[in-house]
């Protein structure tokens, strides 16, 4: 996988570029394959959820961040050198939000944190 095409979504996403982080890792999902592909399908989903939750659209947001955080959270806590259980969890605090019917600007999407 590359590292490169990674971290360049990495920092689209946590700029809150999330259209630009989802072209981005979905480029890096075709060059990929196995395990490490449907990883970066979880980040692609994540990143059209947010997308979908910066415009209002939540009924979609919710089914796209609750996919991704199915998917992720299938990954140990660091992969990737991601730190992967804390964007899940992150995430999955937003799709409480929204099932509960919480909308608005007052939801944070959070940052992927990396490691070395």
């Amino acid at each position: 996988m590359s590292r490169r095409l990674l971290l360049r979504g990495v920092a689209a996403f946590n700029a809150g570029h999330f259209f630009e982080a989802h072209e981005i890792w979905e480029a890096l999902w075709n060059e990929t394959v196995g395990e490490e592909k449907r990883f970066v399908q979880g980040l692609v989903q994540l990143a059209a959820g947010y997308l979908k939750l910066s415009s209002a659209q939540y009924p979609g947001a919710l089914k796209l961040l609750t996919r991704a955080c199915q998917t992720l959270r299938t990954y140990p806590p660091i992969y990737a050198g991601l730190q992967v259980s804390l964007l899940s969890d992150a995430s999955l605090t937003v799709v409480r939000q929204l099932e509960t019917g919480r909308t608005g600007t007052d939801i944070q999407p959070p940052q992927i944190q990396t490691v070395p």
